[in-house]
């Protein structure tokens, strides 16, 4: 596996902070399977993107339901088919909705639950043994500036960040010497995908030391560092510009 080029997969790695993981890796030197859930065409676009900057053969797209178990298994076969091997797990997947209590169900609380918690622990255990094979194997969990404060309104997804970063410790224990798990916390990175209004928009960067949202590349950044560090395990790193000082 030595003359081979690493490879990497990133969950949720058609889109947004995702696909800014998936550019960084393949200028890195990975081989890239973009996993996407519905984002077919958005897929096919980053992969044709990372072969005309990086060479044929460096992407792949693979589409699975991360809430399933099964389709997550056939997933994880079909990269170790694809590519014969596994170095790095990125589990990017994430859900983003304001879900209030007097409008919650408990389906809200299983799903995110299913796509924070479950399924990359999941995905850590069914690539353990192509992990383990890398010198060492690597994964990284993004998490949320969140999973460590209460935000009104937004319940199951706070909860469901924390069980991530409880899980990125656990499975840093587990999984040592062999494998390194690690986390990155980001805080206003982009805004969400509807907008915000100019008045919601002051009162996050008022909260923002730094005076600004961060952009994508400030969290591959910090995925890059990871994915080359040797001796760093069960730790997370927060990008957040200040804000959790000031929370």
């Amino acid at each position: 596996m030595s003359g081979q080029k690493p490879v990497a997969i990133v969950t949720g790695g058609a889109r947004r902070l995702g696909a800014e993981i998936c550019l960084a890796l393949a200028r890195e030197g990975y081989q890239v399977a973009v996993h996407h859930n519905s984002s077919e065409l958005e897929a096919s676009a980053l992969v044709e993107r990372i072969e005309k900057e990086n060479g044929s053969g460096q992407a792949a797209a693979f589409m699975a339901d991360i809430t399933d178990a099964d389709s997550r298994a056939t997933l994880v076969d079909q990269v170790a088919t694809r590519f014969g091997r596994l170095d790095l797990l990125v589990n990017n997947a994430s859900k983003y909705t304001k879900t209030p209590p007097d409008e919650m169900t408990m389906e809200d609380l299983t799903v995110y639950h299913k796509i924070h918690v479950e399924a990359p622990t999941h995905l850590a255990l069914l690539t353990r043994k192509l992990l383990a094979q890398g010198t060492p194997g690597r994964i990284i969990n993004i998490l949320d500036i969140f999973a460590d404060f209460p935000r009104k309104g937004f319940l199951p997804y706070c909860a469901s960040k924390a069980g991530l970063k409880a899980i990125t410790k656990q499975l840093a224990l587990e999984l040592a010497p062999d494998i390194l798990v690690n986390g990155v916390a980001p805080g206003a990175i982009l805004p969400p995908e509807g907008g915000l209004e100019g008045a919601a928009m002051a009162r996050i960067m008022d909260r923002i030391p730094l005076g600004r949202f961060g952009q994508a590349g400030d969290i591959s950044q910090a995925v890059v560092f990871l994915a080359s560090s040797r001796y760093i395990t069960g730790q997370v790193i927060t990008v957040d510009g200040g804000r959790s000082i000031n929370i």
